[in-house]
């Protein structure tokens, strides 16, 4: 095999949400130094996100996609076995130097234990990276939901990493959080934009949505999670002249919730019912006034970040992570967890209340989360996040 190109075994089956734009970011890096080969499930080969987010890759060359599993979410002994094959045989005449797991979570727990056997016997053991999403950054001491999520994985992490399978980890944060973290490596998640709000007018009329009307917003993946009946209920409640717009797939529940609206609530209701690919999205985010996230994950958001890339505000409720990103850059409101003080939040954030006050944080870019996810540049050194986001800000 050659000594010169390393290639990269990205393991990805659930083609939910955006997950498959955080793949095609991590082969822009990777492509540069080698093959690039993405294990997906049944589901993952046949979802219109592989053509939106992946397809420029594919059309390249630069990835290869391999349906590798049955299910969207694999025992995690079959993951490491696929992988240990993909390490066995290399990719292209290249031995393969990374295996990223790009939603580690469930995998983590049994990773330690399984792994250890997959990989046994290997010529030259890859380098493994896990990337947790739902991993708590920074907690309050009183955060007892949070410290009993963090703390469980954070030892498991340190399991895995003792029998040589995990190297990295790593997880979001704020982003205007610049801590690097020490078990769990922290990356920022991205801003991702194509539209701006400065164009609504003209997203409006492409979209087919009302030009004189409050529009708020709630989009991407729409599960129950998001809280569509409970945005509804804040608009009545703070007395907003308001259209609820809720685009994107909608999960069993939310589609029920939709089907069983009465003939007025239908009316102050635009309903978009698909999956949107990534410039129909961004246009619907730049198209309102204001973006609800009334979940309660204790997260980033990727819809956060594209709505602020938009300058777009955002009320969040249910997250002090979020909480801390909107106060910390001055582009939304914080508030509790119910349908007055969402209401309320969102009726101060169209009135144009909002002074953003990020002019010291940098954006953040795909190429960072990239660097960040991998631990290299974009010369394969290893990568210092907090010296980059020194250099970047301001910018």
């Amino acid at each position: 095999m050659s000594n010169d190109r390393t290639a990269t075994v990205i393991v990805e089956p659930d083609p939910g949400g955006h997950h498959f734009q955080a793949v095609g970011t991590v082969t822009d890096l990777a492509q540069r130094f080698g093959p690039v080969v993405m294990l997906t499930s049944r589901a993952g080969a046949e979802s219109p996100a592989l053509g939106v987010y992946l397809g420029g890759h594919l059309e390249r060359g630069d990835l290869k996609v391999v349906e590798a599993f049955e299910l969207k979410v694999p025992a995690t002994r079959d993951m490491a076995a696929e992988a240990a094959r993909w390490c066995r045989d290399g990719v292209d005449g290249a031995a393969v130097s990374r295996v990223v797991l790009m939603d580690g979570d469930q995998a983590l727990k049994r990773w330690w234990a399984v792994a250890p056997k997959q990989l046994r016997g290997l010529a030259t053991r890859p380098r493994v990276i896990f990337m947790l999403t739902r991993y708590p950054a920074r907690l309050a001491l009183t955060d007892l939901t949070g410290w009993r999520l963090r703390g469980p994985k954070a030892i498991l992490a340190l399991m895995a990493m003792a029998t040589r399978t995990l190297h990295r980890a790593v997880g979001f944060s704020g982003r205007e959080d610049t801590s690097t973290g020490w078990v769990v490596k922290r990356v920022r998640d991205p801003h991702y934009s194509s539209a701006h709000s400065r164009d609504r007018a003209a997203h409006r009329a492409e979209l087919g949505l009302p030009a004189d009307r409050v529009l708020v917003g709630i989009f991407g993946a729409v599960d129950a999670r998001k809280n569509p009946p409970l945005i509804l209920e804040a608009i009545d409640v703070a007395g907003l002249d308001a259209m609820l717009v809720v685009a994107g797939g909608f999960d069993d529940e939310v589609r029920a919730w939709a089907d069983g609206l009465d003939e007025t609530d239908r009316a102050r209701v635009f309903l978009r019912d698909e999956f949107l690919d990534n410039d129909v999205l961004d246009s619907f985010v730049a198209s309102v006034d204001v973006v609800p996230l009334a979940l309660t994950n204790n997260g980033p958001s990727g819809i956060m970040g594209k709505a602020q890339a938009a300058g777009v505000p955002v009320v969040t409720a249910g997250s002090m992570v979020r909480a801390r990103e909107v106060e910390a850059t001055g582009t939304g409101i914080a508030c509790d967890f119910s349908a007055v003080s969402i209401g309320d939040a969102m009726r101060r954030a169209t009135s144009g209340e909002l002074v953003r006050t990020d002019a010291h944080l940098s954006e953040v870019t795909a190429e960072e989360f990239a660097m960040t996810l991998l631990g290299i540049d974009a010369d394969g050194r290893p990568f210092d996040r907090r010296r980059a986001m020194t250099a970047g800000a301001g910018r």
